[in-house]
């Protein structure tokens, strides 16, 4: 009998504390515009927990909208975390940055080097920073999330564009211009509306690259997994002594598996295109 008194003592109390949790949550609004409407017109954003999702328009606005979203024990943890996660836009010329801004962070504008250090013993508190960003559909990328998020980017058609997430996915879905992406345990999934024409970066450590490129592409393509293959549907030529090809008809067509390791040409090859994986697979197809 005293057992089951105890036992209940301490489900009532776990209950107790759980039912105290404080909530936050707060959307921030802000616009920015480019000095000119120039090609070298820069969007870079940097969040820690939580997405980036960026859509180009028409618009000649950087349209900027930051949910912030606090989770504390108590009162007092929800109040440090109202008081110290903030959001911040700055410019400096042609450049537009936007970024989780902490006590745990650093920003330094003259450069735009971004760097973020979490003190657990001193943050009691839980968060996530969600961006939802409006741009002129020409602006070049830079973005970049590490935890509890995705990146995406949708209709831009730019000279550059830059994603980099550590635990979650990137898509970026009917895009134009020269390519980089780094995901560490997420797929990377691109849909481009022109093929690229500047030389481009793909890498994974822990997840597949699915692209679907348009018609006529030509391209010197150089492929690296150490537990992966390559895919593609589009007719190619490997380079002597430097890889194995094997051939395979399906519903949707031809099939072409390449070993690791791995350098050929799509098309009448052209420009070149990197692929750099440790545990995944590349699939390219039109």
């Amino acid at each position: 009998m005293n057992i089951l008194k105890q036992i209940s003592f301490v489900v009532v109390v776990l209950f107790s504390i759980t039912a105290q949790a404080q909530k936050f949550s707060e959307t921030i609004k802000e616009e920015r515009k480019f000095p000119s409407q120039s090609s070298d017109n820069l969007l870079v954003v940097n969040n820690v927990y939580g997405s980036v999702i960026v859509e180009g328009y028409n618009g000649d606005t950087v349209k900027i909208e930051a949910e912030i979203n606090i989770e504390g024990n108590n009162q007092r943890q929800l109040e440090q975390g109202k008081k110290e996660v903030n959001v911040k836009v700055e410019s400096n010329e042609d450049i537009i940055y936007v970024y989780l801004d902490s006590p745990y962070t650093s920003f330094d504008l003259e450069t735009g080097r971004y760097s973020h250090s979490s003190q657990w013993n001193q943050m009691r508190y839980e968060y996530t920073l969600d961006f939802i960003i409006k741009v002129p559909s020409n602006t070049n990328l830079e973005l970049s999330a590490i935890n509890d998020g995705i990146i995406e980017a949708s209709d831009i058609d730019t000279k550059s564009i830059s994603a980099s997430n550590i635990n979650g996915p990137i898509t970026l879905k009917n895009v134009a211009g020269k390519t980089y992406v780094n995901a560490l345990n997420r797929d990377i999934n691109i849909t481009y509306s022109k093929n690229p024409t500047e030389e481009s970066i793909y890498n994974s450590l822990n997840g597949d690259i699915n692209i679907t490129m348009q018609k006529g592409l030509n391209a010197d393509v150089s492929f690296k997994s150490l537990n992966g293959d390559i895919y593609t549907n589009m007719e190619t030529q490997t380079r002597p002594s430097k890889s194995k090809i094997k051939k395979k008809e399906g519903r949707r067509g031809t099939k072409y598996k390449l070993d690791s390791n791995t350098q050929f040409s799509i098309g009448n090859g052209g420009v070149q295109l990197n692929f750099d994986l440790l545990n995944g697979d590349v699939t390219i197809k039109e």
